[in-house]
């Protein structure tokens, strides 16, 4: 996204255990010489140990500050339950990705600082960091937390309770996680929904009948 030429960071004596024909080395010494990423200690920079959730927060805040991108504020800030845990110098940069949208927490009001970032979290972040932050046109509407939960925001807010987004009926649940995959009674009626979150209606399923508002008949 920086244009970097990789050739202009190819040697480094920053750090001791980043070879200098390693194919990641141009990239941290970049990182690095830009105030990005730091090492963990004066000279070391442990290029294989797993980097936690919090951590990614730090380094996604500061690539932000180092290169000028201002941070939204999309969403509320949320007190999670395990915020005892994360780290004093990081619960600033944990705010900054979950009021940007960029980093969510992973259900039941958890951040999890201290749990590996896995690669499939890496790729969500880095894809909302440029959706949200890059292009701010997408940022509302729909998200998925760390999880894969879906959720839908108006106004910063996730939305709760019964939402109809381009004709289809979904439904969301006190904390905004979209119901899918089964039936659910909501309001003392059975409701079915899809997988992919949508209500059934007009249609017949496990033998029950589904009238036009959704609802299954006695």
């Amino acid at each position: 996204m920086d244009g970097i030429d990789p050739a202009a960071y190819a040697s480094s004596s920053r750090f001791s255990d980043v070879p200098a024909t390693a194919y990641y080395a141009p990239f941290v010494e970049w990182a690095a010489s830009k105030g990005i990423v730091n090492g963990t200690d004066t000279n070391t920079f442990e290029p294989d140990r797993p980097v936690t959730r919090e951590e990614m927060a730090v380094v996604m805040q500061r690539y932000a500050e180092k290169l000028g991108y201002a941070l939204p504020k999309e969403r509320e800030a949320e007190i999670f339950v395990d915020d005892n845990k994360i780290t004093d110098s990081m619960k600033d940069a944990v705010q900054a990705m979950q009021q940007a949208g960029v980093m969510n927490g992973k259900g039941g009001k958890l951040f999890a600082p201290k749990d590996t970032a896995t690669r499939a979290e890496a790729a969500a972040v880095l894809r909302r960091f440029v959706e949200i932050v890059i292009d701010r046109d997408t940022a509302g509407g729909w998200a998925q937390n760390d999880t894969g939960s879906w959720l839908y925001y108006e106004n910063h807010k996730p939305v709760t309770g019964w939402k109809q987004v381009e004709g289809t009926w979904y439904y969301f649940d006190a904390v905004g996680l979209m119901q899918l995959g089964g039936w659910k009674q909501i309001g003392g009626k059975w409701y079915y929904f899809y997988a992919d979150g949508s209500m059934a209606a007009n249609t017949e399923i496990d033998g029950y009948q589904i009238g036009p508002d959704g609802a299954r008949n006695s």
